[in-house]
């Protein structure tokens, strides 16, 4: 249970400017945590940091590994401080990307050999650095690092992306196969493992420079996994799968306030039965993880812990599909078992979201209020406006899958307005409507509130971070250096210290 009222920023590390295009966890991260004291914010959340895939749209959410690091957040400034990197190249590729886009796809193209020849200096140099070596992270990372290394050594060694077309021996992981590639692609194993090391060492290097600013982070886990990942290869039993490694269904969620036909994610489903057969040891390995890199986790789409939207895999959107039950009190008891406490925030956002609240309320999980959801038609009643908050919520304006708050006013139709204008009390224009949604966030009982930072920023909808279904541009919003006034950190602390958060 949340026990101080306080405030954050939700704000994703690539989201950060940067002088190599995709933000990291060089100097503009530091920057931005400087920020939040300044404006005596309490938490920066931000979205999962593992592994993007090219061919799933560079979605954080879509990745081949629920346990390994987005090595493109690796600053290449950083690197250069160790000696990993010539300073005079992390320059010049600076002065090139002045004139590149700011997308994924030109970062996973322009930083993959540099980060290849970082980790080749390193393996040459036998460098240590302080604290956690090299050998020692390996080995306390072993569980999830071995697979997921010998994975993408595999998918670049065979340049065959998708593990169910490999051959049939690693298909099923046949034992004595797996020996023999291990010691065949040693050094691009250990190329892989130095990338995470690396990136590891950087991120534990900004908790703690957060920390000794009292600023907590929260993260955010992803209830499934990708298809084409290390997990499901490593972990075909705790999957509904065919003989061939494909899934027999697929999640994803009915038709809602995001989607006319539903979100057909595309995941495999977990076989829960097997979990909780293994004492959901998986999932406890999973969520120490967790807790060893934030302070909070945002567990995403928590509904499916209750019950998951079950979609064959034939179907080609989500409008077809079955509610299935969860085992949710088995896991949760075995979570509670391994956990003196569960730091996490339950999304419960979704159709189904009242059916889970007793839940929460029993073993005292936040969950989550999204303002903008708060003016339909059900506004007395509705669980989102903020005379229906609780003390144990965490309050957003609008999350990375809404639109800013004003793009969200501009795009709404009159009933909505008219709505707000009732509540509120005074006339609202595209002027006023921002300070008003943060007001309400941060004068809302709730506990947590999270503002975007396009919102502190009274950014439109061109500033969008994701729009669920939409393809391929989404996750591109970038902060532009110098929005961060001195200006916008005073009127939020001003607005944190009169509502209680400071």
């Amino acid at each position: 249970m949340l026990q101080l009222r306080s405030s954050g920023l939700l704000l994703h590390i690539t989201s950060l400017s940067s002088a190599h295009g995709v933000g990291d966890l060089g100097p503009a991260a530091y920057q931005f945590a400087d920020f939040l004291a300044r404006s005596g914010q309490t938490y920066w959340q931000i979205l999962p940091l593992t592994p993007l895939d090219p061919g799933a749209g560079f979605s954080p959410y879509s990745s081949p590994s629920a346990f390994a690091g987005n090595t493109l957040l690796i600053s290449f400034d950083r690197l250069a401080e160790q000696g990993l990197l010539p300073a005079s190249e992390v320059a010049v590729l600076a002065t090139e990307w002045q004139a590149a886009d700011a997308s994924m796809s030109t970062a996973w193209v322009k930083k993959q050999p540099l980060l290849r020849k970082a980790a080749e200096t390193f393996i040459e140099q036998g460098l240590t650095v302080e604290g956690l070596g090299f050998d020692t992270f390996c080995y306390r990372q072993s569980e999830w690092l071995d697979d997921y290394a010998l994975f993408v050594a595999l998918q670049q060694d065979l340049n065959i992306p998708t593990w169910t077309n490999w051959p049939e021996a690693l298909v099923r992981r046949d034992v004595a196969e797996l020996a023999t590639q291990t010691e065949r692609l040693a050094h691009e194993i250990r190329i892989v493992k130095v990338l995470q090391y690396l990136f590891y060492q950087q991120w534990s290097d900004l908790i703690t420079y957060c920390y000794n600013r009292k600023i907590h982070l929260i993260g955010d886990i992803p209830i499934y996994v990708q298809q084409n990942s290390a997990d499901v290869w490593a972990n075909k039993a705790l999957f509904k799968l065919d003989e061939s490694g494909m899934p027999r269904y697929v999640a994803g969620s009915p038709p809602d306030y995001f989607s006319a036909d539903g979100q057909r994610w595309g995941n495999p489903i977990y076989d829960w039965a097997e979990h909780e057969r293994t004492g959901f040891a998986w999932w406890i390995r999973r969520m120490r993880h967790q807790m060893s890199l934030y302070g909070l986790t945002r567990l995403d789409h928590f509904l499916g812990f209750d019950m998951y939207w079950e979609i064959p895999s034939t179907e080609p959107t989500a409008k077809v599909g079955t509610w299935v039950k969860a085992p949710t009190e088995a896991f949760i008891h075995a979570m509670y078992r391994q956990f003196v406490q569960l730091p996490l925030i339950a999304e419960d956002l979704g159709a189904r979201s009242a059916e889970i609240q007793p839940l929460l309320t029993h073993y005292a999980l936040p969950g989550m209020r999204v303002i903008q959801f708060g003016f339909g038609d059900d506004l007395p009643t509705s669980s989102h406006i903020p005379h229906n908050h609780t003390m144990n919520n965490v309050v957003y304006t609008g999350t990375h899958d809404n639109n800013t708050s004003l793009g969200w006013y501009r795009l709404s139709d009159e009933d909505v307005r008219a709505r707000l204008d009732e509540y509120v009390g005074i006339p609202v224009t595209e002027e006023n409507v921002v300070t008003i949604m943060t007001r309400m966030a941060m004068q809302s009982v709730a506990r947590l509130a999270i503002l975007p930072v396009q919102d502190i920023l009274s950014l439109n909808e061109e500033h969008r971070m994701n729009t669920p279904g939409s393809g391929g541009h989404s996750w591109q919003w970038r902060l532009q250096p110098g929005q961060l006034t001195d200006e916008v950190s005073d009127a939020l602390l001003a607005l944190t210290k009169m509502t209680g958060r400071a």
